[in-house]
């Protein structure tokens, strides 16, 4: 039996894929201490591991897509706010860790947490990353920045970049960074490249045919595809009836557990599919009032949540924002995906769904009620969209899994400690 240190200071979608190798780690025989945000304690002790929270980082009030560029004081305030939201969740992480008695034989984190590496190296102890999206590299960042046009905000960054360095010369940032230095022997990253900078080896929730660029990754990237198990989300716990008798096309709809707050969106697919022959399942996220909606079609269901993954088993289209778990997830089940990207890494994600065939991106500003039905319409008439997604599916139900996944990482502990 080996004493695991795993690290998670991100939010669902980071926490999410990672339970089934937590799970199938323990069922080996190892023994596990989980550091995520407060909030995931229920799920992820469930799995036997000892848990120890940290407060959570709620990055999506600052990672929302509403920032206000033109406000260069409120961008300023938001940056610096996030900073120190940041450095008060290392600061208990790094203490959880460093306090502890135990002496931990291995360490997995989050591919987000940017000490991960450091950590390890201090620990004098094997590393593995988790990366529950697209894994980073020179060639990933480029292109990401490409896509998301951010060439228009170098002007703006130029002109606040006084302010930025101001910051970080901040005692608060100085005092950290001097106080991880001289009691950890901590450095934190200077650079984008060493923020990303790989472990031993690194494990990618996705398949290789999916993730693009592969070619540009060496044999430390194991890619494993999507991590599914049972989440405890059976069908016993769905209010509805999920037989469908009148054998209708379904459609399911979500924006995942960050962005859903769209009533705007919301109704514009009662407008789109309340006249279609098809039956509609849309989860709101459990901060929406249903109430508010008026005119909720009859062919629509909607709930505050739904258990997705039980629900995808029986859809014939997803709907979604475009995060990393969610499209996993429907293509996984073959099912061809309409991606309306909010923020971060979305755009790239349902970029890389459209280019392989299995989906058709639409612009969250550029959403009508005409648009949404002509695109379902169009994934309907070209079953082209279908066999694509069966293409994808195959390629994550044939990478392993987190069985897989372990498999990698006992390899990496087995040459270590044979090695050291």
């Amino acid at each position: 039996m080996s004493r695991v240190l795993f690290i998670n200071m991100a939010g669902h979608g980071h926490v999410n894929p990672t339970i089934g190798l937590v799970k199938e780690l323990i069922d080996r025989g190892e023994n596990i201490t989980y550091i995520a945000g407060k909030e995931f304690r229920d799920k992820v002790e469930r799995t036997g591991v000892e848990f120890k929270g940290h407060s959570n980082l709620n990055m999506s009030k600052y990672l929302n897509g509403n920032l206000n560029l033109s406000d260069n004081e409120a961008l300023l305030n938001t940056i610096n706010e996030a900073l120190l939201d940041v450095i008060s969740t290392l600061k208990e992480i790094i203490e959880a860790i460093f306090n502890s008695n135990k002496k931990f034989d291995y360490l997995i984190y989050d591919s987000a947490f940017i000490l991960g590496k450091e950590i390890g190296r201090v620990l004098k102890i094997p590393t593995i990353s988790s990366n529950t999206t697209f894994t980073l590299n020179k060639t990933i960042i480029t292109n990401i920045l490409e896509l998301l046009q951010l060439d228009k905000f170098k002007n703006k960054l130029e002109e606040i970049k006084p302010k930025i360095i101001e910051i970080l010369n901040s005692s608060n940032y100085i005092n950290f960074a001097k106080d991880l230095q001289e009691t950890y022997d901590i450095k934190i990253p200077s650079t984008i490249n060493e923020a990303i900078g790989k472990a031993m080896i690194n494990i990618v929730y996705t398949s290789k045919y999916f993730h693009p660029y592969r070619e540009t990754f060496d044999e430390s990237y194991k890619f494993i595809g999507p991590s599914i198990i049972d989440r405890r989300e059976s069908i016993e716990n769905i209010d509805f009836n999920l037989k469908n008798e009148e054998n209708k096309k379904i459609i399911y709809i979500s924006l995942g557990t960050i962005f859903n707050n769209s009533n705007e969106f919301y109704e514009n697919c009662f407008k789109a599919f309340n006249n279609m022959d098809v039956k509609v399942i849309m989860s709101v996220g459990r901060k929406t009032d249903i109430n508010i909606f008026k005119n909720i079609p009859l062919n629509f269901i909607v709930r505050n949540y739904v258990p997705q993954l039980e629900i995808l088993k029986h859809a014939d289209v997803f709907i979604t924002h475009g995060g990393m778990n969610s499209t996993n997830e429907g293509l996984y089940y073959d099912i061809p995906l309409i991606l309306i990207p909010q923020f971060a890494d979305q755009p790239f994600i349902a970029n890389r769904v459209a280019e392989l065939g299995a989906g058709i991106v639409i612009e969250k500003n550029k959403i009508t009620p005409e648009l949404l039905r002509q695109s379902l319409v169009r994934i309907f008439s070209d079953s082209n969209f279908k066999i694509n997604s069966q293409k994808i599916g195959k390629s994550l139900g044939e990478a392993g899994g987190y069985e897989k996944g372990v498999d990698e990482i006992f390899n990496l502990k087995k040459l270590y400690y044979e090695n050291k």
